[in-house]
């Protein structure tokens, strides 16, 4: 039996399944990546799976799909980019808000750096060979300036008041309650970065601006209904990074 490894296969065989089942394998997966990068390096692993999920999630919210149980689609992105919280929080925890905020500024740089460096790679003339790479290029990355201004306030704004909030919390429950600091601040942080972002990329930013009933509902409302569950699923993963802790 010839057994094929073309990705186009494996991608054909994923769109088999529905957006809700995949969706928990991203989440799941998501989780035990964070705890994998944390083992093997620590803090500053954490720190580049952080700066890796921002540019995996500016890219795949130009994508939108739809979920049964939602009568809006919802934008993609959300998952990888709601485990960055998950990211904060451990290192919030177990390596200080400093640190937390030390991500926080070295994924935004990342962030623009990669934007820059591929609105460069865009502005080369292709040979003909090349042209359908280049086009595929340009679809991703041409609207990046207008995503990435939104993404760097919205991301900054949630990603800094998400980690006040857990910090505060820490201090006023003596350290207790992880799974309760953890997902409040999520909850805020995530809605303020949602709300920003949905607000300054399809409205204020857009050559041609959305209405606010699909901002709201496709947006704002879609994604932040997932990064509830997401703050959900996160907090066991934040305890179990107690047994990975690397001093």
């Amino acid at each position: 039996m010839h057994l094929s490894l073309s990705p186009h296969i494996f991608v054909a065989w994923l769109q088999q399944h529905p957006p809700e089942v995949l969706t928990i394998v991203q989440m799941v997966a998501c989780g035990f990546a964070i705890l994998f990068m944390m083992r093997l390096f620590g803090a500053m692993g954490l720190v580049v799976y952080s700066s890796m999920a921002v540019v995996i999630a500016n890219l795949q919210v130009q994508t939108v799909t739809k979920y049964s149980f939602f009568h809006e689609p919802v934008a993609l992105g959300t998952v990888v980019f709601s485990s960055i919280f998950i990211v904060s929080g451990i290192l919030t925890e177990y390596y200080g808000a400093a640190k937390a905020r030390q991500a926080v500024w070295l994924s935004f740089t990342g962030l623009a750096l990669m934007t820059g460096f591929m609105l460069l790679t865009v502005g080369f003339k292709p040979l003909s060979g090349s042209c359908a790479a280049h086009q595929a290029i340009c679809t991703l990355f041409l609207p990046a300036p207008a995503l990435i201004v939104a993404g760097l306030i919205a991301y900054a704004a949630g990603q800094l008041n998400d980690i006040w909030i857990f910090s505060t919390l820490s201090h006023l429950t003596r350290g207790k309650f992880l799974w309760f600091r953890s997902f409040v601040a999520t909850l805020i942080g995530a809605f303020l970065d949602n709300l920003i972002f949905s607000v300054l990329a399809w409205m204020i930013f857009a050559p041609h601006p959305l209405p606010w009933k699909t901002v709201f509902f496709t947006y704002v409302l879609g994604t932040y209904i997932l990064r509830v569950v997401m703050a959900f699923v996160g907090i066991p993963f934040i305890y179990l990074a107690r047994l990975m802790v690397r001093k």
